[in-house]
């Protein structure tokens, strides 16, 4: 007869595999990460051209420089395999990654912020005269308000997206593990 705690865990393991290791096609990663690549040019180049063209916010261009530069760094890391090849280091590596990882979520999530609040906060600067103090780059502004905003566009689809998944595998789970049990 099976335990209650393992048919438990049997039902759970699965979904906590797939959040740990998200399915992902090799097409779909590669679409992107050339999407995020271009993205983060355009920033950059963005940023760099409209460099010295708002006096209203003067960061602005360097919130897009520097998360534009930040981004395709690591879109270029991700492309490079750098396991260690004996089992001792495995262990160790992992650490380092794990620490890693932290460390460039928490800038990257300050660095978010801080320009949101950059941007968000000079909401609807002066585009016609240059010689105002509120004055910004129609181009310059308007990219990185709508990238953004759509960047939490597209985290809002992703929970909505996610909390339905999560919603139909209680759902499934639970229809099955009723099942089990009545069977």
């Amino acid at each position: 007869m099976v335990n209650d705690m393992d048919l438990e865990r049997s039902l759970y393991t699965p979904l906590l595999r797939t959040i740990e290791e998200p399915p992902v096609s090799p097409m779909a990663s590669v679409c992107m990460k050339i999407m995020t690549s271009l993205l983060a040019i355009a920033s950059i180049t963005i940023g760099t051209v409209y460099l010295d063209s708002c006096t209203k916010q003067y960061l602005i261009p360097i919130y897009l420089i520097v998360s534009g530069s930040f981004t395709l760094f690591f879109v270029m890391v991700s492309l490079v395999s750098c396991t260690p090849n004996d089992e001792s280091n495995i262990l160790a590596f992992h650490k380092i990654g794990h620490i890693w990882q932290t460390l460039v979520s928490l800038f990257s999530l300050i660095w978010f912020i801080t320009g949101n609040v950059w941007i968000y906060r000079i909401y609807e600067p002066d585009y016609i005269d240059k010689t105002s103090p509120n004055y910004c780059d129609k181009t310059l502004y308007l990219f990185a308000f709508w990238t953004t905003t759509v960047t939490y566009i597209l985290l809002g689809i992703a929970l909505f997206l996610g909390l339905c998944g999560l919603f139909c595998a209680c759902a499934l789970g639970g229809t099955m593990w009723i099942g089990r049990r009545t069977g």
